[in-house]
């Protein structure tokens, strides 16, 4: 059986949106990973080191993830307040950079970013303008200015903001998860003082470790709080389409016009 013309447009939309994300995300891995992991330790890719002093090249790891992140932001030209604080977030890693830290402080450093999520989420639950509110109307991307209010919207209901407050608390207990094992690893690995041959060497075994346990807590932690919202939103439409099927849109405004008719 053939497909109707516009379930074959969803479907190639779909699939160039996810063409496009997993384009993203390798750029993502390639510029906050590999590329820093190559200059911290060159001779186990068996690449040659830059002409560059042991502290340039650390100081350089740490501004890269920051620029391309701050490249890609102004390119995309729209941020979120999600979107806001992951651009300070790594502002703040790369001026830190700059710092000679060993040891403990180190290792609070590596683990400084998740630490700031979870007050960053506890705040926006406490403000009832929960983080995963941000995130979720940025994955979304609404086309229009009429499903941009249609969304904003929807995620403000009284049903919808308790289910976006749990998504949060999924979030910051990710955030806590990465925090303790970023600190645990950077106690264990990174035993060298700054500025030691070896230093840059066990930084970037560390990261080496900790980035898949990272890429691996956010499909667990940020999954379950995708799921809890997307199903939320489907239950707007009386369990008929899911965000991203053609009829989600109508079936928002059939459940906006019920809304108004019974208040």
């Amino acid at each position: 059986m053939s497909k109707e013309p516009g379930v074959y447009k969803v479907d190639q939309r779909l699939h160039r949106v996810a063409w496009l994300r997993l384009l993203h995300l390798g750029r993502d891995i390639l510029f906050t990973f590999v590329l820093p992991y190559a200059l911290l330790s060159p001779h186990s890719l068996h690449l040659p080191a830059l002409p560059v002093s042991s502290y340039w090249a650390y100081v350089l790891a740490g501004l890269l993830p920051s620029l391309y992140l701050l490249l890609d932001t102004l390119r995309r030209g729209s941020v979120n307040p999600f979107g806001v604080f992951l651009l300070v977030g790594s502002l703040s890693n790369a001026l830190v950079s700059f710092w000679r830290l060993d040891g403990v402080y180190f290792a609070l450093k590596d683990a400084s970013h998740s630490l700031l999520l979870i007050v960053v989420c506890c705040v926006s639950i406490a403000l009832r303008r929960p983080l995963f509110e941000f995130l979720f109307y940025g994955l979304l991307a609404p086309e229009t200015p009429q499903r941009q209010w249609q969304l904003t919207r929807a995620l403000r209901r009284a049903d919808i903001r308790p289910v976006l407050g749990w998504a949060t608390a999924c979030v910051a207990l990710k955030a806590a998860v990465l925090a303790v094992i970023s600190y645990a690893v950077a106690r264990l690995v990174v035993m060298a003082p700054f500025g030691a041959p070896q230093f840059n060497a066990q930084v970037a075994r560390a990261h080496a470790i900790t980035f898949p346990v990272y890429l691996l807590l956010d499909a667990l932690f940020y999954g379950m709080a995708l799921w809890l919202t997307l199903q939320a939103m489907r239950r707007l439409t009386g369990g008929r389409a899911w965000p991203w099927q053609e009829g989600f849109w109508a079936a928002l405004d059939d459940q906006e016009g019920t809304d108004n008719a019974h208040g």
